[in-house]
C-alpha cells in the first residue's frame, strides 16, 4: 500500500516540478477583429465568495487557505494516521470519515438549507461593472483572482484592449436558472459601459451552462454576436451525479494524465502507476462522500448538473417535495423546460436571431469517476454537444452513417473517423467541433483548440465545420504531452485513401526532439519506411513513405499507432498515440444493424500477439510499455526488410 502510495506523491511531485505557464504561439487571424467586447462566462466555482456578518465585516470563504487546512492536518494527525494504518490494511472508512469531517468543516460557510436559501449571508465578492472589468482590475490593484481563466484572457484583451474584456461573477451554488438571469443583467450592464450595441461570450465548463440556459431565455434579445462555448457542462456533469450516488470508480492513471495535461507537460508520468492498482482511493472518496453531501447536497447547480436522464429517479430519492419544493420547482424547471429543449432553442438562436453559436468539445477520454463514458474526464460529450455516442469501450460498426436527427444532408459526414460520434444528433451539428483527447478546462493549453477558440470568438472568418479544412469537426489533440501528431499527406484531416503515399508526423514537443522508432497499423495492410530516418525537431514535421495496400472500401476505420522516443526527456523515454482514421476508398461498406456496435479499438501490435494472461503479467509488473516498444520496433524492421509479410 505505502508502495502505491508513493507512486501517487510522486506522479504529482514531478509533475509539479516541471510546471511552466507557457504562451502559444499568436493566432493568425484572415477575417476583421470584433470591436465588440467581450465577457468571460468561466467554469465552476470561479466567483470569490465572502461571508458577511452581523456586523457587515467580510471573510472570504471559498479558495484554499493553506493556513486552515495545515491548521486541520495538525489537530486531526493522530486520526489521519491512524486512517492511513487502517487503509493499509484494506479498512478505508476511518481514514475516509476523518477527511470527510474535515471538509465538511471547512465548507461550512457554503451551505444551502434544504428550501434551497443559504444557511448563511454570502454574496460574491466582486459585483460591480468595474471591479469586473480587466483595465479597471489591473489599473487599482484588485485582486489578480477576478480575472478568470488567465491564461487567454490576456491574450483575449491583447486583442480587443484590457477595457473591453469583462468577467461575470455569480453565486455558482445557485442555480442555473438564476446565473443565466444574472448574466442577462450583466450584459446590459457591459453594452452601457462600453457603448456597444452587443457583446462577444467565451465561456467554460459550467459557464457553457449558464450561456447555454441565457440563450435559451433570452437568445431572442439578440444582444449577442459570438458565443464560444468550450468543454461546456450544457446537459450536465456525471460528475454531481457521482455526489449523490456514491458510485465511485477513481481512475488515477487518468487523473495523472490529466494533470500533465494542464503543466502542458512534454513527459509522461503516468508509467509510474502502470503496475499500481490504485482502487483504495475509491473506497476512500466513498466514505468521504456522505460529508461532501452535507456541504453540496441542496446546491441549486449540483442538481441542475444531474443528466435529464438520472433526474427524475434522483429526485426522488433525495428531494423531499414539501421541505424542498422551491429547488424543485427551479431545477424541474430547468430540466423540462430548458435541457430538454436545447436542440430546438440553440437552433433557433442561430438560425433566427443570428448568433453564432460555437461549441468546442472533447472526446475520446474516458470520465475519471462512475459514468465510464466517452467525454473530456468530466463531462460526457453527450452532455457537451447533444450528440449520441457509442457506450464507453464501443464504437458504432463500420459503415454506420448517423441518425441525422438534427442534419439529414448527405453530403455531411458528421460521424467522427472513430467510429463513436454520431454528430447529426448534436445540438450544433454544425457548428460542433470535437477534439480527440481534450481534457476537461484544458481547451487553452491545446493550440489546435485555442485558436479555433479565438477565431470563432473574435471573427467571422470559420462559418461552420466544413467552411476551413484547417478546422475540421474531429481532430486529434496538439497537446505538448501527446508528442506527435499524424495525418496523411493527400487526404482531409482524420481521413485516408489511396491517393496518400506519405504518413506525415509532427513534434509537439517545445523543448525535446522526437525520433519515431515504428508506425503500426490496424485496418489496412501498410508498412510505413521509417529505418533511417532523422530525429524531428521541436514543432516540426517529417514525411514517411507507405508501401502496402489500403482497403478497397470507403466508411470502415484504420488505426495508426506511432511509438516514439524523447530524445533528452530522462522521464519520458518511450511513448506511444494512437489515431484513428476513416478509409474512404472505394464502395461504401454495408452497415450491419444487427450488430450495431463493436469493440472500440482494434488490438493492435504487441497486443495482438500475445494472450490476455501474458499482458496482464507485463502490465502488473510494469513492463508492458517496453516490451511492447522492443516488439513492435522489431516487427516494423521486418516489414521494411519485406520479411515481415512472410511471417504473417
Amino acid at each position: 500500500m505505502f508502495k502505491k502510495s508513493l507512486s501517487l506523491i510522486l506522479s504529482i511531485v514531478l509533475l509539479c516540478s516541471v510546471f511552466v505557464t507557457t504562451v502559444g504561439a499568436a493566432v493568425q487571424f484572415e477575417g476583421a477583429i470584433s470591436d465588440y467586447p467581450v465577457i468571460m462566462v468561466a467554469g465552476y466555482s470561479s466567483s470569490e465568495l465572502v461571508r458577511v456578518d452581523e456586523n457587515g465585516e467580510r471573510t472570504r470563504i471559498w479558495g484554499l487557505d493553506m493556513n486552515s487546512v495545515l491548521n486541520r492536518v495538525i489537530n486531526r494527525i493522530y486520526d489521519l494516521g491512524k486512517g492511513l494504518v487502517l487503509t493499509a490494511k484494506g479498512d478505508a472508512q476511518y481514514l475516509g470519515e476523518t477527511l470527510g469531517e474535515e471538509i465538511e468543516a471547512e465548507l461550512e460557510y457554503m451551505k444551502i438549507n434544504p428550501d434551497g436559501t443559504s444557511k448563511y449571508n454570502i454574496q460574491v465578492e466582486n459585483t460591480s461593472i468595474e471591479e469586473t472589468n480587466m483595465k479597471y482590475i489591473l489599473d487599482n490593484g484588485l485582486p489578480l483572482e477576478y480575472i478568470n481563466e488567465d491564461k487567454i484572457s490576456y491574450e483575449i484583451a491583447e486583442y480587443v484592449g484590457e477595457e473591453n474584456m469583462f468577467f461575470y461573477t455569480n453565486d455558482w451554488r445557485q442555480s442555473v436558472y438564476d446565473c443565466a438571469v444574472g448574466l442577462d443583467e450583466y450584459i446590459q450592464k457591459v453594452k452601457e459601459y462600453t457603448g456597444k450595441d452587443k457583446v462577444n461570450i467565451i465561456a467554460v465548463s459550467h459557464g457553457g451552462q449558464v450561456s447555454a440556459v441565457y440563450l435559451s431565455l433570452f437568445g431572442y434579445k439578440q444582444d449577442v454576436d459570438n458565443a464560444v462555448l468550450t468543454v461546456p457542462a450544457i446537459g450536465g456533469a456525471g460528475l454531481a451525479l457521482d455526489l449523490m450516488t456514491g458510485d465511485v470508480a477513481i481512475d488515477e492513471y487518468m487523473i495523472v494524465h490529466y494533470l500533465e495535461h494542464g503543466f502542458d507537460a512534454d513527459g509522461k508520468y503516468e508509467w509510474l502507476l502502470e503496475a499500481q492498482q490504485l482502487g483504495f482511493l475509491d473506497e476512500v472518496v466513498k466514505h468521504a462522500l456522505p460529508y461532501i453531501y452535507n456541504v453540496a447536497g441542496y446546491w441549486g447547480s449540483i442538481w441542475d448538473f444531474i443528466p435529464l436522464e438520472y433526474y427524475d429517479e434522483l429526485k426522488a430519492e433525495r428531494l423531499d417535495p414539501v421541505e424542498s419544493a422551491a429547488i424543485i420547482a427551479k431545477t424541474d424547471m430547468v430540466h423540462y423546460d430548458i435541457m430538454a429543449n436545447f436542440h430546438t432553442n440553440l437552433q433557433k438562436c442561430v438560425n433566427d436571431y443570428g448568433i453564432n453559436i460555437s461549441i468546442i468539445a472533447g472526446t475520446d477520454v474516458p470520465c475519471v469517476s462512475g459514468l465510464r463514458t466517452n467525454g473530456d474526464a468530466l463531462i460526457r460529450v453527450a452532455d457537451s454537444t447533444g450528440a449520441i455516442c457509442a457506450a464507453y469501450g464501443e464504437r458504432f460498426n463500420d459503415g454506420y452513417t448517423g441518425v441525422g436527427s438534427m442534419c439529414s444532408d448527405p453530403a455531411h459526414d458528421h460521424v467522427s473517423p472513430s467510429f463513436e460520434v454520431d454528430a447529426s444528433t448534436a445540438y450544433l451539428p454544425e457548428n460542433t467541433w470535437y477534439v480527440y483527447g481534450l481534457f476537461h478546462g484544458m481547451t487553452f493549453h491545446d493550440p489546435y483548440s485555442r485558436s479555433l477558440a479565438l477565431k470563432n470568438l473574435l471573427t467571422d472568418e470559420i462559418v461552420n465545420v466544413h467552411s476551413n479544412p484547417e478546422y475540421p469537426q474531429f481532430h486529434e489533440s496538439t497537446n505538448t504531452n501527446y508528442a506527435v501528431s499524424v495525418r496523411f499527406d493527400k487526404s482531409a484531416e482524420g481521413f485516408v485513401g489511396s491517393q496518400d503515399d506519405y504518413i506525415i508526423i509532427k513534434n509537439l514537443s517545445h523543448n525535446y526532439p522526437v525520433k519515431v522508432t515504428s508506425v503500426i497499423f490496424a485496418g489496412a495492410d501498410l508498412v510505413a519506411h521509417t529505418m533511417g530516418m532523422k530525429e524531428i525537431q521541436p514543432g516540426k514535421e517529417i514525411k514517411v513513405q507507405l508501401t502496402g495496400k489500403i482497403p478497397q472500401v470507403s466508411n470502415a476505420l484504420m488505426q495508426v499507432k506511432v511509438n516514439y522516443e524523447m530524445v533528452d526527456n530522462t522521464t519520458s523515454l518511450i511513448g506511444e498515440r494512437v489515431c484513428n482514421f476513416k478509409i474512404m476508398n472505394g464502395p461504401a461498406v454495408v452497415y450491419d444493424e444487427e450488430n450495431p456496435f463493436v469493440d472500440a479499438d482494434y488490438v493492435i501490435g504487441f497486443k495482438n500477439a500475445i494472450g490476455e494472461d501474458t499482458d496482464e503479467i507485463l502490465v502488473n509488473t510494469g513492463l508492458s510499455n517496453i516490451v511492447s516498444f522492443i516488439y513492435e520496433w522489431f516487427m516494423a524492421l521486418l516489414d521494411q526488410l519485406g520479411i515481415g509479410l512472410l511471417l504473417k
